[in-house]
């Protein structure tokens, strides 16, 4: 080979990379990662040089069947393709990801990670007052009652607090909030690449992990602190690990799998296809041995979550969410294919919906022909299965509960990816892997951008605002009223929480005139969707007239206001009542 026509193949894969660079700018806007002073905003430059590059790698193979052929034999252009996904990935979560937790979830998971830090799950409600009898009123989102009624314990399973907590004594709140997702976002698009590469080879599986990390779904939970995707890295890497027969990765199966299972128990049957994964894999001593050691790990991860609930919720069949019986229902079948079927068509392209919808077929075709190909099936279709019978939810946001479906469906169609490369005409594998990469990931950014998902870090940084204005601000004694706000504002405040969304309007006028009494401040701190709500239920008279203007109040993307009850009457007196806007949203 001569000189010239070595340097063609980097040339070619310079060139796709700064295409890619350039039409992914074209998709979502610039790429930044303000922390290093990256910043990639001229998408004519990059398509300028694309094309010189281009030639000279023409110029160079003296032809460009030659380069086709080059191409087709070698694994970089997949590799440096998936090492610019991985960097692309970064950049996004590190520049539109949330820097802070925000409602029921992210602060509900960071509390109870604070809990198990300091040991105090058990904590006593913080308010005596005498005629709110409900102990739920003080049970911000992501806690509940315990069994005594005195005491709020949390909600959610110990896996992703456990993980929290670990961070958090690593390098404290910005780990947990912003490392842990990212890390568990490469570790999903890694533990991807790894499942598909044996069936497909990097092109198929290339192909796979592209539609993976552009899709709207996983993007929104990748760019905040929740449970979905690291319970997708961990199942994915379980199934990568499970179908390498060496002792190493056996253990390493066994892990992911009891994380998967302690991160979200409703999800263990899916160990199941993976002991299936591991039964297929190497010699018949290795195919016994193998499962065992998963089984053994996911019987101890069952018993631990057993524990924890037995601790915190009198039952070891009761969760923080309630007893099976009252979340799984034959009944919510109906409901929830027609839910699902209208979110694919509202966050999910049309041409990544019908990859889908090929993948899963051809995944069922595959499967019927060669056993090595079921347990990847079955992992897909048991996932659909556990969600299909689950309670409906009502947003496109909860596509997160069959990530792992989704990541695994267009399998069937990257087989036929890596096939074509093994074959005849081998020299066509990377246009047209070029060309499906672009056509499933252009469309998925700029959906996921129609559908608000880089806004993230702004909407949610309104909890973290709220609430520290509410500790730098207000007096010591304050408490809250709030609803969407009841995790957050606690958490950053250090102030007791009332949730005013589930008070009655006896229980309201209880606490009204209690706080009158105790001379405690009152601080409704609500969303801009929630007093016409709140009026609705409880009357537009005394507290809930709001008046008088706020304490504080931050207008977009979703506006937050903070009254204070004693502003009402100095107003109402004539007096004047600033209030402060709330708009330093973090760039870093």
């Amino acid at each position: 080979m001569t000189a010239p026509r070595r340097l063609a193949l980097p040339l070619a894969v310079l060139a796709w990379c700064a295409l890619v660079i350039a039409a992914l700018v074209l998709a979502i806007g610039p790429l930044a990662v303000p922390a290093i002073g990256l910043s990639i905003s001229h998408a004519s430059r990059l398509l300028g040089a694309s094309a010189v590059l281009a030639l000279a790698a023409l110029w160079c193979s003296r032809g460009p069947g030659v380069l086709l052929d080059d191409l087709a034999r070698s694994r970089t252009p997949y590799t440096a393709t998936l090492l610019l996904l991985l960097g692309a990935s970064g950049a996004l979560l590190s520049s539109h990801g949330a820097v802070n937790v925000g409602g029921a979830d992210s602060a509900g998971y960071l509390a109870q990670a604070q809990r198990w830090r300091e040991g105090r799950l058990h904590q006593a409600l913080p308010l005596p007052v005498p005629d709110l009898r409900d102990p739920w009123a003080q049970a911000s989102l992501g806690t509940r009652p315990d069994a005594s009624g005195t005491a709020t314990v949390p909600t959610y399973p110990p896996g992703l607090p456990w993980l929290q907590a670990v961070a958090l004594a690593l390098g404290g709140e910005t780990t947990a909030v912003r490392v842990l997702p990212a890390v568990a976002a490469m570790v999903a698009l890694l533990a991807a690449w790894a499942l598909v590469l044996p069936h497909a080879g990097p092109a198929g599986a290339l192909l796979v992990v592209t539609c993976l990390a552009t899709l709207p779904p996983f993007l929104f939970q990748a760019l905040q602190p929740m449970s979905d995707v690291p319970a997708l890295a961990a199942w994915l890497g379980a199934m990568a690990l499970a179908a390498r027969a060496t002792t190493p990765t056996r253990a390493g199966a066994a892990a992911a799998t009891m994380v998967a299972i302690l991160v979200r128990p409703n999800l263990t049957p899916l160990v199941l296809p993976v002991l299936w994964q591991a039964s297929l894999s190497g010699s018949a001593r290795v195919a016994r041995r193998g499962p065992l050691v998963i089984l053994a790990a996911a019987v101890v991860a069952v018993l631990i979550v057993a524990s924890v609930q037995a601790s915190l919720y009198g039952s070891p069949l009761q969760s923080g969410y309630g007893r099976a019986s009252e979340l799984f229902s034959p009944t919510y079948v109906a409901e929830n294919v027609r839910l699902y079927a209208a979110w694919l068509r509202e966050a999910v392209p049309v041409f990544t919906r019908g990859l889908l919808a090929a993948g899963g077929l051809c995944l069922i075709w595959h499967s019927w022909r060669q056993p090595t190909w079921r347990p990847l099936s079955a992992m897909a279709v048991l996932t659909m299965a556990l969600y299909a019978v689950y309670v409906p939810f009502d947003s496109w946001t909860y596509l997160r509960f069959v990530l792992l479906a989704l990541a695994v469906a267009p399998v069937g169609v990257a087989v036929w990816i890596g096939r074509l490369q093994a074959s005849r005409h081998a020299r066509w594998t990377f246009p047209v892997t070029a060309a499906l990469l672009l056509a499933v990931a252009l469309p998925n950014l700029q959906l996921a951008r129609a559908l608000s998902v880089f806004t993230v870090r702004a909407s949610e940084y309104r909890y973290l605002a709220a609430g520290r204005f509410v500790r730098d601000h207000l007096p010591a004694d304050t408490v809250i009223l709030a609803g969407q706000h009841s995790a957050s504002a606690p958490y950053y405040s250090g102030r007791p929480v009332v949730r005013v969304d589930l008070l009655t309007p006896q229980d309201l006028a209880v606490v009204v005139s209690w706080a009158t009494r105790a001379e405690r401040p009152l601080a409704l701190v609500l969303d801009e969707a929630e007093p016409a709500a709140l009026r609705e239920r409880l009357g537009r008279e005394g507290l809930l007239a709001l008046d008088w203007p706020p304490r504080a109040e931050i207008s977009r993307p979703v506006a937050t206001r903070i009254w204070v009850d004693a502003d009402r009457s100095t107003y109402l007196a004539g007096g004047q009542i600033r209030t402060t806007r709330l708009t330093d949203i973090p760039r870093r």
